[in-house]
């Protein structure tokens, strides 16, 4: 079923593949705490949005579920308001600044170019970083079990994190709900640092807060995911409302993508409580590395003289069918955790995965 968009003339839109697509990005982003635009917004653009809608359509929709996610999250208990709050302000210079400077990259006429660069080196320094840290996680839980130790009820507290805990820069601030006393200095820089790649990227900047809330501060993952996803909340809206005054938003198609999205996030939000943290970071890498893939497709498109239909059938079947994918993981470990507590046999590889959040 095609649709129109009066802002859009001459494209049509697969309405089926708009309502999948909001579903399985809300199902991941409630799962791993992130915003979802560096999923949604190639996706809108292989669906034949332009760049300028795709982006702007992608920040509405992605206010709209993070407020749905965030709500979830708070009654599951994975949210500290008071670190978040800190947080959103950091990241709120940041954005002003990173907006600032695409800007200028649009008066150069590399715009394009340097989003996807950008995007594509942090997401891969991130992502692999995540994946290896998860990976040496599950090993030493499976050794644990391996020998019969009992499990640890939450595995916190990096080696950088420990450092920066040590910075004694007042205002010392105490948040009782993450159990952490740290500088308030630290917690503005890693916000600001998050807004600035949040608005030069044109993202709400949830693949870089969730990681610094775990490796940078030492909060346990399914806190970092929540308070993550009450951050996005406004960072998202701050910059929907910029685009918004620019012209950028096609309402009805971010209302379509919320609609669908809701049940999608809830679900995925509601996972996060029955597997271990290093399941998240796994989920998260996956994510990051999607993109990565994603995004070098479509870098090789842009940088492209003429263009090279490979390269658009590539970029379709890597963000659909990774999205699949990961959706797919999702439901499988939320099984595997059914069946765990209900004392029924799973592989013993994913044990580790499931037994308990960490």
């Amino acid at each position: 079923m095609m649709i129109t968009f009066p802002m859009l003339e001459g494209i049509e839109t697969n309405l089926l593949l708009l309502i999948l697509l909001g579903f399985t990005i809300g199902i991941v982003s409630g799962f791993v705490g992130l915003g979802g635009g560096f999923l949604m917004t190639p996706a809108l653009i292989i669906l034949g949005f332009p760049a300028s809608f795709a982006v702007g359509t992608s920040l509405v929709w992605m206010t709209g579920s993070a407020i749905t996610g965030a709500l979830r999250h708070r009654q599951l208990g994975n949210i500290d308001m008071k670190l978040g709050l800190w947080m959103v302000v950091g990241t709120m210079c940041g954005i002003e600044v990173g907006v600032r400077i695409l800007d200028e990259a649009k008066n150069v006429g590399l715009a394009n170019q340097a989003v996807l660069t950008v995007s594509i080196v942090i997401l891969l320094i991130i992502g692999v970083y995540t994946l290896s840290e998860a990976h040496r996680t599950k090993v030493q839980l499976d050794e644990m079990i391996r020998k019969k130790e009992k499990l640890p009820p939450a595995m916190r507290g990096p080696v950088m994190s420990q450092r920066l805990k040590m910075i004694g820069l007042p205002p010392m601030i105490h948040f009782t709900k993450s159990r952490l006393t740290i500088s308030l200095w630290v917690i503005l820089a890693i916000g600001f640092v998050t807004g600035v790649l949040a608005g030069f990227i044109g993202l709400a900047g949830g693949f870089v807060m969730v990681p610094s809330l775990v490796y940078l501060i030492g909060l346990p993952s399914f806190m970092a995911v929540g308070t993550s996803m009450f951050q996005i909340v406004f960072s998202a809206a701050f910059a929907g409302i910029r685009h918004t005054m620019s012209g950028n938003v096609i309402i009805f198609a971010s209302f379509i993508l919320l609609v669908s999205s809701c049940i999608g996030v809830q679900f995925g939000a509601l996972t996060t409580r029955y597997v271990r943290g290093v399941s998240m970071r796994y989920i998260l890498a996956l994510s990051m590395l999607l993109c990565v893939l994603g995004s070098t497709l479509k870098l090789l498109d842009v940088s492209s003289e003429l263009p090279v239909a490979w390269l658009q059938t590539g970029s379709i079947v890597v963000i659909f069918g990774g999205l699949g994918l990961l959706v797919i993981m999702i439901i499988s470990l939320f099984v595997l955790a059914i069946r765990y507590r209900k004392s029924k046999y799973i592989p013993i590889w994913a044990v580790s995965l499931v037994s308990k959040e960490d």
